[in-house]
């Protein structure tokens, strides 16, 4: 499904110009399709002090006894997680188009501005990428996971990474999206399994990749099932943060 999108995007490129996706404007000639240079500058980026656990952006002074309110409770099973962006403003009209809006393309243009990053591309490298899976009706429902094509996208452009989906989610549950912290960890503790077929090599490094990163549960109750199935060390990253 997700390819003959693509493919009837193309086809809408030969006859449409293409307008970026953020400030309207007619695309101009470079690496994005649907993302160019003003928008990307517009994209809320995370810089410096954030949490060094789960990448929550510190605003303000950072005092030396401050707590992540994300971390608070969890202990997340992963070793650290990383965002280039903020949900906000038009990384989340993005995204949401991407989840909601049935255009998985814009997928490829926010994770080519990610790679600009210097410490998201360095966390990411040398990792075995690891989508967030979709239940099997919520996915045939979207026609795509999106988390799936941000790892399928990335790995190929990263020096020693590779791409697996290693874990299924069996069992629907129900959207995280009004859930409360407490709630969304509930939901998604026990939704994850290894897939069939598939082994965890103790060596290497997995980062378990989504679209957005809000309380962390989502990428805790991946990063637990993994660790459950023998992996040694597991981070975490996604492409927004909120």
């Amino acid at each position: 499904m997700a390819l003959l999108d693509d493919l009837d995007r193309g086809l809408v490129d030969l006859i449409f110009p293409r307008d970026c996706v953020v400030t309207q404007r007619p695309m101009e000639a470079g690496p994005r399709r649907h993302l160019s240079e003003a928008g990307a500058l517009e994209l809320a980026r995370i810089a410096d002090p954030r949490c060094l656990r789960c990448g929550h952006p510190f605003d303000g002074t950072l005092e030396d006894d401050r707590t992540c309110p994300h971390c608070l409770g969890l202990h997340p099973a992963f070793g650290r997680a990383v965002c280039p962006f903020r949900a906000r403003g038009p990384v989340r009209e993005i995204i949401h188009l991407i989840k909601y809006g049935g255009r998985p393309w814009l997928v490829d243009d926010l994770a080519e501005v990610a790679l600009t990053d210097t410490l998201f591309r360095r966390h990411l490298m040398g990792a075995v990428l690891v989508p967030v899976p979709l239940h099997a009706g919520r996915q045939r429902e979207r026609g795509y996971n999106q988390a799936e094509r941000v790892a399928a996208w990335l790995a190929p452009r990263l020096p020693g990474c590779t791409f697996a989906p290693l874990l299924v989610k069996p069992d629907a549950t129900i959207s995280q999206t009004r859930l409360d912290r407490q709630e969304r960890r509930a939901n998604v503790r026990r939704a994850f399994r290894l897939a069939p077929g598939r082994a965890i090599d103790p060596e290497r490094r997995y980062v378990i990749l989504d679209d957005v990163l809000t309380t962390g549960a989502t990428l805790h109750a991946c990063a637990a099932t993994l660790r459950a199935a023998g992996a040694h060390h597991v981070d975490a990253a996604a492409l927004a943060h909120g």
